[in-house]
């Protein structure tokens, strides 16, 4: 039985067959071949060889490279091998490619020259000026690397690492250079704030204003740096070293390392709420101070001696007298404090919110005697280098909201403190304001005295930090600015 297929294959050329006959004597017929006079097997391979694919009609056919077996180098055979020699032993299929294959290896070649033409073309160089800026970030990253102290698993091991820590501890707080403008370099003061940590950017601002205080943290790192306990004053002494420098993450990683610090022993500066400056900045101030019997205790284990930055700075002692109504009976009690936290007076001064402080005051006592109420008085045992005022803005309404006093208070330059011993001129140094009108809201920023400004500074050289901008102001403009957002006073000592 025949069957009859319809003829789809291309014509060769030089080839007749019946049916092509048949076709030109009907022209308007169908073509139809008959199986058996279909070509054979032998013809159909020779034309599946002879066909070229459609992607290399397209693109062209890929080029097999071929590679001849590798021959030991001059070292290896002992002797030096000859250019020569080795194309004589290439083998025959190595020879030069045929102009026919040639010309199909210019055309599967043109995309890869057409994508390095563009790559090329496209291709920017940087700038000498970027290269210059990228260098000095460089150079300023690995200056301000803060090496890995050796950490003490006991007091007893001090005598073994000292040696080592002296060694390391030959970093300091770099100075300004004489040959860039401040200008350039005070914008490199600020500390990044990526998540309300504002109040952490201006209470540091205000320590490291005070540089005799920075300065005594610095010196005594032979004792406390290999102190695991001592973490705290590792990580602000950090900020104090890269507190000049422009690499903002790594400034970002030194407080975020400073606050999980601290709050390991204040659980609630853990989060990233907004928290209140002053809490901040005292419970700072007592965690070092809590470091000193610990420290001396080191201390005297190397034959040396520790003094605590805080209580040589800021820690002052209160006397407090109470006296009976009635029978005019008292007793007396001394306590010490890093601040006071003064009551607002509308309209007043610092020097009259600090004399109502020191005048008696009404007590709740019952005495001995059966009076129920007494008289204390405040006064100055001793005097500090640094006097923190803080100025009570916010209160407790009767339904439990929290407001803040917005009522403008006169900031004194200069502020006299007496005491039983003698009396103090202090100066103010820097002041930490709270910008908004609401209690649960707002925003800190601080302004210092410049870093290179004396207390004596004829240009009156201030800077206001907010956050990582920095811009320069003078004293008298920010006692004016400052009068309703005050929050925290830092008076340095004169005589």
């Amino acid at each position: 039985m025949m069957f009859e297929l319809p003829c789809c294959r291309r014509k060769k050329k030089g080839k007749t067959t019946e049916a092509s006959v048949e076709k030109q004597s009907r022209p308007h017929s169908i073509t139809r071949v008959a199986v058996s006079d279909a070509p054979n097997a032998n013809t159909s391979a020779e034309n599946r060889q002879e066909r070229t694919p459609w992607q290399h009609r397209l693109f062209g056919r890929p080029v097999r490279r071929q590679t001849s077996p590798k021959k030991p180098t001059g070292d290896e055979s002992g002797q030096q091998s000859d250019p020569q020699q080795r194309v004589s032993d290439a083998p025959a299929s190595s020879a030069p490619l045929s102009e026919k294959h040639q010309q199909t290896e210019k055309k599967s070649r043109w995309r890869c020259r057409v994508f390095d033409f563009c790559r090329k073309k496209s291709r920017v160089a940087p700038t000498p000026e970027k290269e210059d800026e990228q260098k000095a970030k460089d150079d300023e990253k690995a200056a301000n690397k803060v090496p890995e102290l050796p950490v003490l698993t006991s007091v007893q091991a001090v005598p073994q690492t000292l040696a080592r820590t002296r060694r390391i501890l030959q970093i300091n707080v770099a100075p300004f250079t004489s040959t860039q403008s401040l200008r350039v370099q005070q914008h490199w003061l600020g500390f990044p704030n990526p998540a309300q940590i504002c109040y952490v950017n201006s209470s540091l601002q205000s320590l490291l204003t005070l540089t005799d205080f920075t300065r005594a943290v610095n010196s005594q790192e032979d004792v406390w740096g290999s102190i695991p306990e001592a973490e705290l004053i590792r990580r602000f002494l950090n900020i104090a070293r890269c507190h000049k420098s422009m690499d903002s993450p790594l400034k970002l990683k030194a407080l975020y390392s400073f606050k999980r610090t601290l709050s390991d022993q204040a659980p609630e500066f853990q989060d990233h709420r907004q928290k209140d400056a002053h809490e901040f900045l005292t419970t700072i101030l007592d965690q070092i101070r809590s470091l000193s019997p610990l420290l001396q205790e080191v201390a005297a284990c190397c034959k040396k001696s520790y003094r605590c930055p805080v209580e040589d700075h800021l820690v002052f002692r209160m006397q407090m007298t109470r006296t009976c109504r009635r029978c005019g009976s008292g007793s007396t009690r001394q306590e010490d404090f890093t601040n006071l936290s003064l009551n607002l007076v509308p309209g007043g001064s610092v020097q009259q919110m600090v004399q109502d402080y020191l005048m008696e005051a009404e007590l709740d006592f019952r005495c001995d005697c059966g009076g129920s109420t007494s008289g204390q008085q405040s006064t100055f045992a001793t005097l500090p280098r640094v006097l923190m005022l803080h100025l009570k803005r916010f209160r407790f309404t009767p339904s439990l909201q929290l407001e803040k006093l917005n009522d403008p208070v006169e900031l004194f330059r200069e502020l006299l403190v007496t005491s039983k011993q003698a009396e103090g001129w202090y100066s103010l140094v820097s002041v930490i304001s709270h910008l908004g009108s609401r209690g649960n809201s707002g925003h800190y920023v601080s302004d210092g005295m410049h870093p290179e400004a004396q207390l004596d500074d004829s240009a009156d050289r201030w800077l206001t930090y907010n956050d990582s901008e920095v811009i320069e102001t003078t004293g008298a403009s920010v006692c004016q600015r400052r009068q309703r957002a005050a929050y925290i006073l830092l008076y340095q000592r004169r005589m």
